[in-house]
């Protein structure tokens, strides 16, 4: 387990460094090495959306979604990456799945209200 904490620590450093290339390349061994590493797949998936590989990072957000159902974030960024590929009837439901987890969750609530007034004046 060692060799995949190394990869996911290496992997956030990337992140927020902005090379996410190396990012996604530490974050990919860490998950092949630990499969149950949910915030590995959740900034794996981060990684993705960066660089707008929007499927992709739903694919690792729903792995993270997968492991953890019960962190509201990664609903959040389920939502936002379901958001920006113009799914919005997927989006409003996981931004409600977080809000559902977290009463207190501003910004996935601020999403959603905003989500709801764009998709109404269309």
């Amino acid at each position: 387990m060692k060799e995949a904490d190394d990869h996911f620590k290496l992997g956030i450093e990337a992140f927020k460094a902005g090379d996410c290339d190396k990012a996604i390349d530490e974050l990919e061994a860490a998950t092949r090495l630990d499969q149950l590493n949910y915030k590995a797949f959740n900034y794996l998936g981060a990684a993705y959306a960066a660089k707008d590989r929007f499927n992709s990072a739903i694919g690792a957000f729903k792995a993270a979604e997968q492991i953890a159902p019960a962190v509201a974030s990664i609903h959040y960024n389920i939502a936002q990456a379901y958001e920006a590929t113009g799914i919005t009837n997927e989006a409003e439901y996981e931004y409600e799945r977080a809000i559902e987890i977290d009463p207190n969750y501003t910004k996935a609530r601020e999403a959603l209200d905003k989500l709801k007034k764009r998709l109404h004046h269309v």
